[in-house]
């Protein structure tokens, strides 16, 4: 049975492998999607000053136009100036030369500061359109680093598949169909090690008499089958005293922690303090 147990444990080894390799996989195009989301936003950007130069030289375009007519006023103007012969009149007509110059000053002053914001623009388009060509480089180069890794994590995944299949045989049907139903609902590690009376999963004490039961099982097949197949699916019900019979009592124990990757399994399997359980 400890031979079975180790198989299943190399089963399990596996299986976390074929987890991160899985979540590897799934990572890489999220990884690519921060980099064209980066992207988008600067063709975005880019297209709002394109949006605001094109005002720009708009409101300039009417500035002109207008500073033209304003030009044009003032030469009409000037030309009635001749013609007056009141003194008055000719007062007037010199206040409204000056207002229209004054006008027209002023919209000369406004387009010389639409210049200098179109120039501005200009610039930080230019800067734009390199920081595009930029990031449009730098993506091209990450989704070929990211297909070749993809293509090598699929062959590793493809290798443990391999793998996993060929130690599976070794296990019992029964055996193998326990673990899958326990790793499956939990999602996690199905084998928790048990280490001087405590569960390693969750640090959980263990009550002594099904320690001492399980410790029994380590040095008997039949009652480490018992152990294997029984202590797991605990967190639906109450921990029972153990019973005359160490399978009954055992099948009402369980664990529903996983195994921190950070803390070592003990390899002594048949120590007198130590053992191994399906969580």
């Amino acid at each position: 049975m400890l031979t079975e147990l180790s198989r299943l444990i190399d089963v399990q080894e596996i299986d976390k492998v074929i987890q991160e390799v899985t979540q590897g996989l799934a990572r890489l195009p999220e990884e690519l999607k921060a980099g064209e989301a980066a992207l988008e936003e600067l063709k975005t950007s880019h297209a709002a000053r394109l949006q605001e130069l094109e005002d720009l030289k708009a409101q300039r375009r009417d500035t002109e136009t207008e500073m033209a007519d304003m030009e044009e006023s003032i030469k009409n103007s000037r030309q009635r100036l001749m013609e007056i012969k009141s003194n008055i009149e000719y007062k007037a007509m010199l206040k409204e030369i000056a207002f229209k110059e004054d006008q027209r000053d002023q919209r000369e002053t406004r387009i010389l500061q639409f210049m200098d914001l179109m120039e501005t623009q200009n610039r930080l388009i230019a800067e734009q359109i390199e920081q595009i060509k930029e990031q449009e480089a730098t993506l091209v180069q990450q989704r070929q680093e990211v297909a070749v890794q993809v293509k090598k994590l699929q062959q590793e995944l493809a290798e443990l598949e391999e793998r996993r299949k060929k130690v599976r045989k070794t296990v019992p049907a029964p055996l193998m169909k326990r673990y899958e139903f326990i790793r499956q609902r939990r999602n996690s590690s199905a084998i928790c090690p048990v280490h001087e009376g405590v569960c390693l999963g969750c640090h959980m004490n263990i009550l002594p008499q099904q320690f001492i039961d399980l410790q029994k099982g380590l040095k008997s097949s039949s009652a480490l089958t018992v152990s294997v197949f029984s202590i797991g699916p605990m967190r639906w019900g109450k921990p029972t005293p153990p019973a005359s019979r160490p399978s009954k009592a055992v099948r009402r124990t369980g664990w529903t922690s996983e195994l921190p990757s950070s803390r070592p399994w003990p390899r002594d399997w048949t120590s007198p303090r130590s053992g191994s359980v399906l969580t």
